[in-house]
Order: C-alpha cells, then structure tokens, then sequence
C-alpha cells in the first residue's frame, strides 16, 4: 500500500466516523471516545504498516476487534462473565470478532462515573431500575433497560424455626409487626429487594394505615447493610443462595404475604445510537436469554425473567415463594423517596428535666428513674448513623444558667461516646433538683441545635418533661419565647421541638404551639405514668423515622 492508499484509506474512516455520528449520554461520549475509542477500531496486525482491516476477516488474517465493556455490581459481574465464557461474541463494523469484558462496580461507582462524565463502560447491567432512573437524570437524557433476562424474588431468609413464626408459606406483615427478633432491611435506596418488600408492606396496609407507618417506622430503624445469620432479613432469592454457597450454616426463605415482587435483571447502553453498541447490545441479550447464559444464572441462585421456577440450588423453602410481578417502578420509587428523607441522619438533642418533681413516684418507680431506664433503651432504637447530646435543666443547675450541656453532640456509632452517653443517662436521678425553668431551657437548646445544624441531616429537640414552666427568677415569659423562636426559623437550618410530656401537670397545648412554629416534625407526646415512658419515647423516635 502506498502512502497515498494509506492517507485515503484513514480519510474513508474519517469520514465514515463523521457521517454516522454515536449520540452519547450527554457529556459521556467525551468521556468514553477519548478512553475507548480504540474499542471500535479493527485493525489487523501490523495494520499501520498497510494491511487492509476491510478484508481481514474475509482474507482470514489476524483481527483484533472491538472490545465492549460492560460493568455490573459484583453480586451480578460473576454470573455475567460465566455466561460470556466460550462465546464469540458476533463481528464489528470491520468484519473483526468482539470481545467483552466484565468489570465489577457498584451501582454507585458507575453513577458517579457517569455524573462525572467518565463511566469505563458501554453498557450497564443492573437489578435497580431506580439506578438507571438516575442515572438519567444526572446525563440528561434517558438510559432505558430492555428487557429483563433473569429475576430473584424478594424473600425473607433466616433460621426456619424464627421462619415459621411469620406464618407458613407466606409471611404475614401482621406477624413482623411483633416479630422478636425484628424483621430487617437493607437500605431501600440502594437494595431493590429491600425497596419491594417495603412497599409491598405499604401497600398490604394502606398508606394512610397506622400499622403501615410503624412498619414502615421499624424497617428503617433496624436498616442494615449485610444479611444477619440470627434474624429474619430481606433480601433477594439470589443473594440468599450466594450466602448460602459460601457458609456451613444455610439459612431458609418464605415469601411475602401477598406474593414475593421480582427483582429483575437488566441492561441498558450508556452510548445511544452508536452501530457498534447498538449490535453488542442485541448480541449480548441473544446470549444471555439463550441456554447458556441461563445455565450460567441459574448457577448463580437467579430464576429465568418470569420468576416461575427456582434454580436446583434455591435455598429450602424457595419451592414454596410465590413470584409476583409487584408494585409499579413509579410506586416503588415514591416509597424510596420517602425512605430516603427518613433515614437522613438524626442529631438529636435530648433535654431532660431534673427538677424536684421528677422524683415522684408510681407504683414504686420515680419518674426520672422511668426517664432514665427508657432513654437508655432508646439509644437501641436508633439508627447507627444518629448522632446525640444530652442537656439536663431545672433552675440555677450550672451557676446562674438553669440548663447545663452534659454530653456534647456525639456520634453512637463510637463506642467511646455512646459509653459517655450511657453513663450520663444512668447517673440522671442522682442530679435532681429545683424548679423548671422550662422556657429558657427550649430557647437556649433551639439555638444550640441550630447553631449545629448540618445539610442532609435531620435536628430534632427533644424535650422531656413532667412539668409547666415554674422559673422563681422570671425568665423568658411565654409570648417572649414565641417571639424569639418565629424570628430565629431559619428554613436552611431546620430545628424541630419534640416533647415527651410526663404525667398530668403539662400543658401538651402550650408545647404543641412551640412545636408548630419550630416546623412540621415537632410533636407532643404523653405519657401519663411512669410505665408509659418507654412505650411512648419509642413511639417518637419511630415516628422521626417515618414522617
């Protein structure tokens, strides 16, 4: 080939390349042309030295062709690679073979990647149609799966016997509500098995059900990310089987009342209207739902796409799981919503009265013997990410202040500072004393809680008191509260007041006022003895957990 012939021959690509155009995912085909362009070529060996990559593959010669990657999370990147085992993979655009590669990436990496502009791959396989929704919303335009090629229903696994307490076949929503252990989830936002179940539970018992909202209140306190080997847990059919693979303890599974939604697997192009992706893609869906690449999922615990049949390696108790094909995408993806602005982080200022009345006592046991005994309860209740200082008040209990800050706003998630707070807690009815100097106390902690305030989380004060303001000195009068709290909201800093109001004598309207203008989280809740204090202090922080 001459220099001419060679010059013409880089013009035809050029042009080629200029006349049918890949439309990327907005700011993604930069990206991706500029790591992978080379993924498209086809050049036979020795190519730039004159070969002719048009006629390689008819002249039987040596061709090197296009490589598409594909990245999936690495529960799925496994049984991906095993179905691509011994496949050819179809020819390019130059008559070259493709090949394929797998990279393991959470669903997380690869939004990030694409939200930067750089993802490392052509196609994305995933089990979270909420993923791809984002996905599309962080490149402006739509990333739409096809159709799905393999499922896993949502079940719950556990030891059979904590199994069969949740019914027989099916668990009843009804039965988790006191299920001891708790029920758990992961993180709904993330895990789709988790996202179905949940809205399912919503579902079976109304949204504007009660019982809905505590179910909804108790998966996301007992949110966590790996499955337990000790209670009853959420997740998919598959994951459960891949657990089950890798331990000599096997857990069991029953379905959801109601029938067990389908997680589904699928594939989307992260390069729109692009020949080359566009036939890896068709080639790859051709492979996966061909027998081979059903042999490989099935290996790996998943069912074929209609979720009819478990694989021979289900875990025990699979025969019995009725499929469903669930609530709609929209449906599950507004439960997520709700999820996701309930579980944001909690930094809760606790206030504890320590005034003389809080020693009176029912049936045996003082009020801030209650108090104390509960709230260290309480600290079980919440989520690990909360973070939590503990204020004490009454009247002059540090110097000429009626408030004192006993345990500065401290993360649980440190074994260190939880200690401290448990130690401060137990040591509460030790410090009683003096009257209740009630209005002071809410201003001066609204201003600390503000003050401490940090985007994407959730400030919460709560006021725990069996009395009405009694300040001898005087002290901020009630209008002159009121006052102050509507000039100091600040909707970029949002602080609410909770109150857990302890017998007959306090004023549940005067407090749910304060809580009104603080913000819409805010609320009053009584307990009338002693006895009632845990019940209800876990009723409060449940309901943060589900407003």
């Amino acid at each position: 080939m001459t220099e001419a012939d060679y010059t013409s021959r880089s013009a035809r690509r050029r042009e080629s390349a200029r006349s049918n155009p890949g439309k990327p995912v907005a700011a993604v085909v930069v990206a991706l042309l500029a790591i992978g362009g080379g993924a498209w070529a086809c050049n036979k060996a020795g190519d730039d030295n004159g070969g002719n990559g048009e006629n390689a593959a008819a002249s039987g010669d040596k061709c090197a062709g296009a490589q598409i990657t594909i990245t999936a999370n690495p529960t799925l990147s496994g049984p991906l690679t095993k179905a691509l085992e011994g496949y050819k993979g179809g020819q390019d655009g130059q008559g070259c073979e493709r090949t394929y590669a797998v990279q393991a990436a959470t669903d997380s990496e690869t939004l990030q990647q694409i939200k930067n502009g750089s993802p490392s791959a052509q196609i994305w396989v995933s089990d979270n149609p909420g993923s791809f929704d984002e996905a599309s919303e962080a490149a402006g335009t739509k990333i739409t799966p096809g159709t799905a090629f393999a499922s896993s229903p949502a079940i719950i696994s556990g030891p059979s016997a904590q199994l069969k307490k949740l019914g027989t076949d099916e668990a009843a929503w009804t039965k988790i509500l006191s299920a001891n252990p708790p029920l758990t989830v992961a993180n709904i936002t993330r895990d789709r098995a988790s996202a179905l179940a949940v809205t399912a539970a919503s579902q079976a018992l109304g949204t504007d059900n009660s019982k809905a909202r505590e179910v909804f209140g108790r998966l996301a306190l007992t949110a966590r990310d790996s499955i337990p080997s000790d209670a009853p847990h959420v997740t998919s059919e598959a994951a459960l089987a891949a657990r089950n693979a890798k331990s000599s303890t096997k857990l069991s599974e029953i379905g959801l009342e109601g029938g067990s939604p389908l997680v589904k697997v699928s594939a989307a192009k992260l390069i729109a209207d692009d020949p080359q992706t566009d036939a890896a893609y068709r080639d790859l869906m051709s492979r996966f739902t061909s027998a081979e690449g059903q042999k490989a999922f099935a290996a790996a615990g998943y069912r074929t796409a209609d979720g009819s049949k478990p694989p021979s390696n289900a875990p025990a108790g699979a025969d019995a799981v009725r499929a469903t094909s669930g609530a709609s995408d929209e449906s599950v993806s507004q439960v997520v919503a709700s999820w996701a602005e309930a579980t944001k982080p909690l930094r809760l200022t606790t206030v504890v009265d320590v005034s003389g009345s809080m020693r009176e006592k029912t049936r045996g046991v003082s009020r801030i013997e209650a108090v104390s005994k509960a709230t260290k309860h309480g600290l079980s209740l919440v989520p690990a990410s909360t973070s939590i200082a503990v204020w004490e008040f009454s009247t002059e209990l540090d110097g000429k202040k009626d408030y004192e800050e006993r345990i500065p706003m401290s993360p649980i998630s440190d074994p260190a500072k939880l200690k401290r707070i448990q130690a401060s807690i137990d040591t509460l009815p030790q410090r009683v004393k003096g009257d209740t100097a009630l209005y002071d106390t809410i201003w001066a902690t609204y201003q600390a809680a503000q003050k401490d305030y940090k985007d994407g989380q959730i400030s919460t004060v709560l006021l725990v008191t069996d009395g009405r303001n009694d300040d001898p000195k005087g002290g901020l009068s009630l209008s002159e509260l009121k006052k102050k709290l509507r000039d100091a909201v600040d909707p970029k800093r949002p602080v609410d007041i909770s109150t857990l109001a302890i017998g007959e004598d306090v004023n549940t309207k005067e407090l749910s006022d304060i809580a009104k203008i603080t913000g819409s989280g805010g609320t009053v809740y009584t307990a009338k003895t002693p006895q009632d204090v845990s019940a209800v202090l876990a009723a409060s922080l449940q309901n943060r957990s589900s407003n």
